[in-house]
């Protein structure tokens, strides 16, 4: 039996299905936390009245007696070739049945029409007659005062919307055009699936070094600092066809690069480090102050709002580390909250972060200051002390996006972690005991004020203090090279 992910892993790559599937099946950690399912509120808002709710593990004879049965239906299962779907909501109407989808964003997307057709041919195969698609999604405008407003929360619809606002298209006419015979690609699946084993080369990958099955897939193999395979560009296949397996092979006749991918072939020709010495020596010159701030801040975000003044897919900021240099000494302060602890957050952070110089971080303004501005809005009380925050704030990739160096030991990789790992080797990460960022989300989430939870605090403030301790590294790297 596959699902709608496994069919999603296939078309990306039969590998990583079969990998899946042969495999011990891995827990999955959804990125945004819901206080509840979209599809209670699915009921509420249709304001449906006489109808049946599917439980987990039912059949699709079951599901086909409660639709014979019932007006409104949800969470139904179906399946069809080995394919299994649960549909969020059917209404029988007089020519056929209405179809509903739970949609976790705050537009109804015509990227979701291949999602939405998988579907769709699933209950065309079983002869359920689709005359109406509507796509329930988060009212990015909505704030919570109090209880929850199911119906100011979402919003339904039947058409896809453009980013703009306009109206895009009538989901059912786009779905049914996009739809698609999946037999044949399950029939395939179901061929891998048995596969006692799944080579590969490289050459075969669809997406080397990126995938995070790259390290199982090709376990072992070591590509060198100087691979072709470290360079993202669409005619990485066409030059291997050619035999240029270096990135300082690669022509540039033509060729439109980023400043980053510049910096990086300059690094494949200078002995595997390139410095734009004038650009950074006034980066930093115009950086550097007597007291400097390197901070970092961890958040779990919510698709339903949890709490007062906050929209949809709002975060908590539940932790943060602050490391600062002043007169030449390196200073540490952190702060790690549990449930609502936005207020306490906000007055620990303007209590502990020096009243002045700059403040950096890694994406500061893809991050830490999208934080500040949604607590901003929250809590006006604070808001002209958390905007002075970002006013200070400086963005340390920006040096690595903008090329002013590379190293090649980053190798294509311009995250702090592969950062420090490549310039502090004995920094890495994966010696801590939480080394991811969603880790570190899961862990909090299950965070209780319990004796037994002081390794798991601990090991909390261990991750996010290597963050910034990462940083103030990276910035006495910086000014080592000018």
């Amino acid at each position: 039996m596959f699902h709608i992910s496994d069919l999603r892993q296939f078309l990306s790559c039969p590998r990583i299905l079969w990998l899946n599937q042969s495999g011990d099946k891995q827990t999955f950690n959804p990125f945004i936390q819901m206080i509840h399912s979209m599809n209670q509120d699915l009921i509420i808002k249709t304001k449906a009245k006489d109808y049946f709710i599917g439980k987990q593990g039912m059949s699709m004879e079951d599901s086909l007696d409660a639709l014979s049965k019932y007006e409104w239906c949800f969470n139904l299962r179906f399946e069809v070739h080995g394919l299994r779907i649960k549909v969020a909501g059917l209404h029988r109407v007089e020519d056929g049945f209405e179809l509903y989808f739970n949609t976790m964003s705050v537009l109804s997307r015509v990227e979701d029409a291949s999602y939405f057709s998988n579907h769709y041919w699933v209950l065309k195969q079983i002869r359920i007659p689709v005359v109406k698609i509507f796509s329930m999604y988060f009212n990015k405008e909505y704030v919570r005062h109090g209880e929850l407003s199911v119906e100011d929360c979402y919003v339904l619809t039947s058409d896809f919307i453009k980013p703009s606002g306009h109206v895009q298209g009538d989901i059912l006419s786009i779905v049914s055009k996009r739809s698609r015979d999946l037999e044949p690609n399950l029939t395939e699946m179901n061929r891998v699936s048995k596969l006692e084993s799944y080579p590969i080369t490289l050459e075969e990958c669809p997406n080397p070094i990126k995938c995070e099955k790259f390290g199982i897939c090709f376990k072992g193999l070591d590509l060198g600092e100087n691979s072709i395979y470290h360079f993202s560009n669409p005619m990485k296949k066409e030059w291997l066809k050619q035999g240029i397996t270096k990135i300082q092979d690669i022509p540039l006749d033509n060729l439109v690069l980023s400043k980053a991918q510049y910096a990086q072939i300059m690094a494949s020709r200078m002995e595997g480090r390139f410095v734009d010495q004038r650009a950074l020596s006034y980066w930093i010159d115009s950086v550097r102050q007597t007291i400097m701030s390197f901070i970092d801040f961890e958040w779990d975000t919510y698709g339903i709002p949890p709490f007062d003044q906050m929209r949809p897919f709002d975060v908590v900021p539940f932790q943060y580390s602050i490391h600062y240099i002043q007169d030449g000494l390196v200073h540490h302060k952190e702060f790690l909250g549990q449930g609502d602890c936005r207020e306490e957050f906000i007055m620990s952070l303007l209590e502990h972060i020096p009243s002045e110089g700059p403040i950096l971080a890694y994406n500061a303004f893809g991050a830490e200051a999208i934080r500040l501005k949604q607590l901003a809005f929250q809590f006006p009380q604070y808001e002209d002390d958390l905007l002075k925050l970002i006013n200070r704030f400086v963005d340390l990739a920006q040096v690595f996006i903008d090329g002013l160096v590379y190293d090649e030991r980053m190798k294509g990789a311009y995250s702090l972690k592969r950062i420090i790992e490549a310039i502090h080797p004995e920094l890495s990460y994966e010696n801590l005991a939480i080394s991811h960022g969603m880790d570190a989300v899961y862990h909090y989430r299950n965070l209780v004020d319990d004796e037994e939870q002081d390794e798991v605090k601990a090991a909390l403030l261990s991750y996010c203090r290597m963050d910034t301790l990462a940083m103030v590294k990276v910035f006495q790297w910086l000014e080592s090279l000018i």
